[in-house]
């Protein structure tokens, strides 16, 4: 019994295609995406409560490339610098 290899299951991701272009749209896996952010895939779908785009194709989540970059963007969020602090004079009671 040879049971140095054992043959991937086809429902796990690594044997579902990395990029899929679909009407000119591309597709990244949601691994990939995370991976190329340098984040961890439960930080990728943490945006997902606040309207990130994603689909699902053959029980795999895919992100489409273009729209997910521009949904990052748009989260940057800016604000002013603070003024310094005033030193506040304390009146001397007697």
């Amino acid at each position: 019994m040879d049971t140095s290899e054992q043959p991937l299951d086809p429902r796990r991701r690594e044997t579902h295609p990395e990029r899929i272009e679909i009407g000119g749209e591309i597709l990244l896996r949601n691994d990939v995406q995370a991976k190329q952010l340098g984040c961890s895939e439960r930080s990728v779908n943490r945006g997902d409560k606040d309207g990130a785009p994603f689909v699902f194709i053959g029980g795999i989540k895919y992100r489409p490339e273009k729209r997910y970059a521009a949904f990052i963007l748009n989260r940057v969020q800016e604000g002013k610098p603070r003024s310094p602090k005033r030193k506040q004079r304390h009146a001397i009671q007697k």
